[in-house]
């Protein structure tokens, strides 16, 4: 791609000589007159993904010159680079990166296409954070479409305002299709990577129907334009969300699979709705962003668990679902929250807090100590919703909120919000103090006031706990093995002592062929039992004591003929 002369103090050229080898070409100009030692860091992580990636390990053949001539590199820790560049204005830094890393996280260039995430590409230059800037993009000769959501100057470059727009904005290289529509005056892009059999009409009718419920939500739409970028894959999911676009992941044949689609669509209004919270209604941690360590924050539940909620929420506004399969939904968050152990563990807030070692970093026991903060962060929220509803007496609810977030802390302040603020705000629109509801909610390992709250909101609630025979433990075959995958704390398995890994071979005498809990009810006499397992290659035996374990079970319905206004508030009308 030919390109007009690069006038910024700060310019990339991106080039992909060969793509069947994976490798980019990063080529950076630097105009920095003032400095005599110029840094450039490489990103170890990507916002929205709260995992530090280390993304410099894939970084080679790092190289400055500055007229021609070579400069003295030193590279001073994991990710960054100091030039001596001594009286030079302006430097030119070359390196090559390896992509072939396939996820919505990271970037993978090949023979068909180039998906590239510039935090793991494109390296910032310290000091210069906030210094806008342009990106030149030489298009391998196979490919013929560049989508991405950063804007074009007059010269054909991309530009950017600082590094965290550059970050954020994910271009995808190659020959995909790419499909329009627009949301409230607003142009978007669909760019379908990849084999497909997707119905073109109605995925954008559909896609354009979640968008414009989402836009409701808050009531002001934040883009000049907005890109999709649909990764159809063999198989997999996922998504990340970005300043003006999104990339999700969708299985390539699946399209035509009803409950897989709208499962998609669920998807799709999840990384949407983060346009409004997360990218723009923030807490106060997530940007500007440190991209040299962890960023905490004790709200990623608001963050995430707040949109898990809102993309349910909206999948029944929109007409893609009914309300009793929402409340079936809703039901299947708290029911697996509360027979999950780590719910007694960890609380909401150390869950978004420990996301950097916990949620992305998940081991055999992460089920009895921890949560995930998307799961009890949409419970929360939903609770929160219909807390809102029931003390105004249907006249706010959550939108209400997310609108009053907006407006003080996104426009008016133009910053994010402290834990205090947002639960500020919260009250301030329910009209009450709601500090008890935080404290139990988000600080502590209490259940939640599901009877109490959702019964108030106008919903029929049933709890109850059932004592059901369980063994505590998850197994799967492999190489015609039965192997323990997971022992849930204080069950049978546990307290007999079987490990994740145990091979389970017999019982009282029985194989075992991956039906342990079915021959343990066949076969489990009163008092204790013969476990005959491999452990490490050595075969013994263990008593098992097999016992009946606790389940909590919540059922959430509509009262008949009874119409409340808080509960009209919050879910909308129900026929």
């Amino acid at each position: 791609m030919s390109q007009a002369q690069n006038t910024s103090n700060l310019h990339y050229s991106l080039s992909i000589p060969e793509p069947h080898n994976h490798y980019v070409k990063v080529e950076m100009e630097i105009v920095a007159p003032n400095k005599k030692d110029v840094q450039v860091s490489m990103p170890v992580w990507t916002p929205g993904s709260y995992l530090v990636r280390e993304f410099g390990k894939s970084v080679e053949r790092f190289e400055a010159s500055a007229s021609g001539k070579s400069l003295p590199v030193t590279k001073t820790n994991k990710n960054t680079w100091s030039i001596a560049k001594g009286k030079a204005e302006k430097i030119i830094v070359t390196y090559w990166v390896y992509a072939y890393e396939f996820s919505v996280r990271t970037s993978f260039v090949d023979a068909d296409q180039a998906l590239l995430n510039p935090s793991s590409i494109c390296m910032l230059v310290r000091g210069m954070e906030n210094t806008s800037g342009t990106l030149g993009i030489n298009l391998p000769g196979r490919f013929s479409r560049i989508s991405t959501a950063l804007p074009k100057n007059t010269e054909g470059y991309y530009t950017f305002q600082h590094y965290d727009e550059l970050a954020d904005s994910p271009i995808q290289i190659g020959n995909h299709q790419e499909w329009t529509f627009d949301v409230r005056g607003v142009p978007h892009k669909v760019a379908m990577v990849g084999i497909h059999n997707a119905d073109k009409t109605r995925f954008l009718k559909d896609l354009k129907t979640v968008c414009e419920t989402m836009t409701d939500v808050v009531g002001v739409h934040p883009c000049k334009e907005y890109l999709f970028i649909v990764q159809n894959v063999e198989a997999g999911g996922g998504g990340l969300e970005h300043l003006n676009s999104t990339v999700v992941v969708m299985s390539r044949l699946n399209w035509k699979d009803e409950s897989k689609y709208k499962s998609f669509l669920g998807l799709c209004a999840h990384e949407y709705f983060h346009l409004w919270n997360v990218k723009r209604i923030r807490p106060v941690e997530l940007g500007p962003f440190n991209y040299h360590e962890e960023n905490y924050t004790e709200q990623l539940w608001v963050a995430e668990g707040v949109t898990s909620y809102y993309d349910e929420l909206a999948m029944m506004r929109a007409g893609f679902v009914k309300p009793a399969q929402f409340l079936a939904t809703l039901e299947s968050y708290v029911n697996d929250l509360e027979n999950r152990p780590g719910s007694r563990v960890q609380t909401l807030a150390q869950s978004s807090h420990d996301a950097w070692i916990k949620e992305y970093r998940p081991n055999e026991n992460s089920k009895n100590t921890s949560i995930s903060y998307y799961a009890k962060g949409l419970v929360v929220a939903a609770l929160l919703d219909a807390k809102i509803s029931t003390v105004t007496q249907g006249k706010k609810n959550l939108d209400d909120l997310m609108r009053l977030l907006w407006k003080r802390y996104y426009t008016e302040k133009q910053r994010g919000f402290t834990v205090a603020e947002f639960e500020a705000a919260a009250a301030e629109v329910a009209g009450t103090d709601l500090k008890a509801f935080f404290d139990k909610h988000v600080r502590s390992l209490e259940t939640p006031e599901y009877q109490v709250i959702f019964s108030e909101a106008g919903l029929t609630v049933n709890i109850k706990t059932d004592q059901r025979q369980v063994s505590g433990m998850t197994t799967a075959a492999e190489n015609g093995k039965t192997v323990v995958k997971f022992v849930e704390s204080n069950t049978p398995a546990w307290n007999s002592g079987v490990n994740v890994n145990d091979e389970l071979i017999a019982l009282n005498g029985f194989r075992i062929n991956n039906d342990a809990d079915d021959l343990l009810k066949k076969l489990s006499y009163p008092g204790t039992s013969r476990l005959l397992i491999s452990r490490g290659g050595i075969v013994r035996e263990i008593d098992f004591v097999f016992s009946t374990t606790g389940r909590y079970s919540l059922s959430l319905g509509f009262e008949k003929d009874k119409k409340s206004p808080a509960l009209e508030k919050w879910l909308g009308k129900i026929n």
